[in-house]
């Protein structure tokens, strides 16, 4: 079997097909473990941890205790979180070794129903999965090139003074409360009447309120 993405979809599917004895190839263009991994759910925790670790201390003296910050060090933090993936990335190179799936970094194509090229070279399968994963939707509008989208919230070198965030959904809400917690002044612009359309009223109210007392513009 072939997996063309090295995400968690693609990961999952060679896990399994070798625990079943099935000779498998994952072949990915940008980083293994995806976006998940790289520029989603766990860099993104390792931000509202420190996040969170920001509010208790700002709270920390209302409890009676003697806390001063000195300074804080975007860059250390950054720093902190890319060797933390690094290290989930290199786990994932001795992981596939020892279930003895191939792994190919390269642009994979799908030739035919059974048939991958990558980096000049053609390989064949039984079963061909198609995990490529999606990137973040960028509207076709003027300035739109000034932005970056979540991934290049990752790649930040300096924490911002100011910050716009265009959405109101998990995403942009989530990253909107890290950067406030940390020391930007944040603006969150929506199309609809409350942040997190579609979730239940009793949260939307709540967020906005938290949000509003923290100093964030809605």
């Amino acid at each position: 079997m072939i997996a063309i993405g090295a995400g968690s979809g693609g990961l999952s599917a060679v896990e399994r097909a070798s625990e079943y004895g099935k000779k498998c190839l994952v072949i990915e263009v940008k980083t293994i473990g995806g976006t998940c991994v790289n520029v989603g759910c766990v860099p993104k925790k390792v931000m509202w941890f420190a996040a969170n670790a920001a509010t208790h201390v700002n709270s920390a003296q209302g409890f009676g205790f003697d806390v001063e910050v000195k300074s804080f060090s975007w860059k250390k933090l950054k720093q902190g979180r890319d060797n933390y993936i690094k290290g989930i990335t290199n786990w994932y190179d001795g992981y596939l070794e020892d279930l003895g799936v191939d792994y190919i970094h390269g642009f994979g194509k799908l030739v035919d129903k059974n048939t991958v090229s990558v980096n000049g070279e053609t390989y064949t399968a039984d079963h061909i999965v198609l995990s490529p994963g999606g990137e973040p939707a960028v509207p076709h509008i003027e300035g739109a090139q000034h932005g970056i989208t979540s991934d290049g919230f990752f790649e930040l070198e300096d924490l911002p003074k100011k910050v716009a965030v265009i959405g109101g959904g998990y995403i942009g809400v989530e990253l909107a409360g890290v950067l406030n917690a940390l020391g930007s002044e944040v603006e969150i612009f929506g199309r609809a009447d409350t942040l997190l359309r579609g979730f239940d009223s009793m949260i939307q109210t709540a967020l906005d309120k938290d949000y509003t007392e923290h100093g964030i513009t809605i």
